[in-house]
């Protein structure tokens, strides 16, 4: 079997014209988040000449995967011709070969969607769901020596609402959906943005709808400038018993990171927000010293590098719960990760507002979330999910 192309395939909702598809920059004149309008998905499909193919995904804008992927030096010449089971050379084939212009960012995103394909593909070829050609031992982990076989996903409620009745809404459908644990977002108006009484109100508002035994997840999105205003908020709410506070600080304050770590009990959380490989998140451990390390499983780098942070971050002591938001066959990936990963408790599931066939319909089967708040794990062989033809031949566009 060879590859015979790699193929970018863009997608396009433009639903009501009031998506957030990105962490919203702030106009001065109106505080009116900037907003593409539409849910912008891109894909990556690996294709064979055996008629076998396999799906990834990266978080990034389409014309962009695409030019790292077809260039002269991009990655589809790399990979023609080769064996698409021989996943690890073939991710340091192209880690190698991009060194110059790439090792981080976003090409390091487009060779993670190719490499989450070969893995699809692997896992066809010989006929293993995904998650049993990845496993890896972690030493001393007092784990099962099985692969879990239900796992749990936590809703990102984004956007929350710009007020109280909203937030309350829009976690009321999660919770409809059968979710044990919820992460809320920073928001104009709301947690953030105004004062210490307005986080206090809108965390109270949330455990009071999750009750006493969900979890509770708050995302910052970077939005505090300083260790003190982010240790003043934390003691504020911490009587919510929140899980983890994620990405408090900028991104690149990993001094910050670690004084924030050190004085407060809460988990701090941070690695989403452009973070990629485990050269990165080893700096967030080693310096920032943070309790929750978050590779995305569309930027990161593929499953397998995922897997070296999550180990790492167990030798630390710290947890490692991967990002995916609506990216939906980065969730396909992360349930094969949280099933074999014994310091993965949780991992990003979407919550779409407003609703799209792109987060809800886009893989078959869809995903099936039972009153205990899990997943099952699939047994079938790669990722375990197809995409659905009907909703790519509806939504598909030339990559921009």
């Amino acid at each position: 079997m060879k590859i015979t192309s790699v193929e970018t395939i863009a997608l396009r909702d433009d639903s009501d014209g009031t998506v957030i598809s990105w962490n919203p920059s702030f106009s001065e004149s109106d505080g009116v988040p900037a907003s593409t309008g539409g849910y912008d998905i891109t894909l990556v499909r690996v294709n064979t000449d055996e008629g076998v193919s396999g799906i990834g995904q990266c978080e990034a804008p389409s014309i962009i995967i695409d030019a790292i992927v077809r260039a002269s030096l991009g990655l589809e010449v790399l990979l023609l011709g080769e064996d698409p089971t021989q996943v690890q050379r073939l991710w340091q084939k192209m880690y190698n070969s991009t060194g110059v212009f790439g090792r981080r960012g976003v090409v390091i995103g487009a060779i993670g969607a190719v490499e989450t394909a070969l893995w699809d593909i692997s896992g066809k070829v010989y006929g293993r769901p995904v998650h049993e050609l990845i496993w890896r031992s972690f030493t001393t982990a007092a784990s099962d020596f099985e692969p879990l076989k239900r796992v749990t996903p936590y809703a990102t409620v984004y956007p929350p609402g710009s007020n109280l009745d909203e937030l309350s809404e829009r976690m009321n459908v999660a919770l409809s959906r059968g979710l044990k644990a919820v992460k809320i977002e920073e928001w104009p108006g709301q947690f953030g943005n105004v004062d210490v009484d307005t986080d206090v109100a809108v965390v109270e508002k949330a455990r009071s709808i999750l009750g006493p035994k969900r979890d509770l997840m708050i995302d910052v999105q970077n939005r505090w400038r300083d260790v003190g205003q982010a240790l003043r908020t934390i003691q504020e709410i911490e009587q919510f018993k929140p899980f983890f506070i994620e990405a408090p600080l900028p991104a690149d304050n990993i001094e910050g990171y670690r004084r924030l770590a050190e004085a407060t009990n809460v988990r701090i959380a941070v690695g989403d927000w452009g973070f990629s490989t485990r050269h990165e998140f080893a700096d967030l451990l080693r310096r920032g010293r943070v309790d929750v390390v978050q590779p995305s499983s569309v930027r990161a780098g593929g499953m397998h590098e995922i897997l070296n942070v999550a180990e790492d971050a167990y030798r630390f002591g710290a947890l490692c719960v991967p990002h995916t938001w609506c990216h939906v066959v980065g969730v396909a990936a992360e349930i094969h990760l949280a099933a074999i990963t014994p310091n993965m408790p949780y991992f990003e599931f979407p919550i779409a507002f407003p609703p799209s066939p792109l987060v809800e319909n886009l893989l078959l089967p869809q995903f099936e979330i039972s009153t205990e708040g899990t997943i099952s794990v699939p047994d079938r062989p790669g990722l375990g999910f197809e995409l659905n033809e009907d909703v790519v031949s509806e939504f598909r566009v030339e990559p921009y």
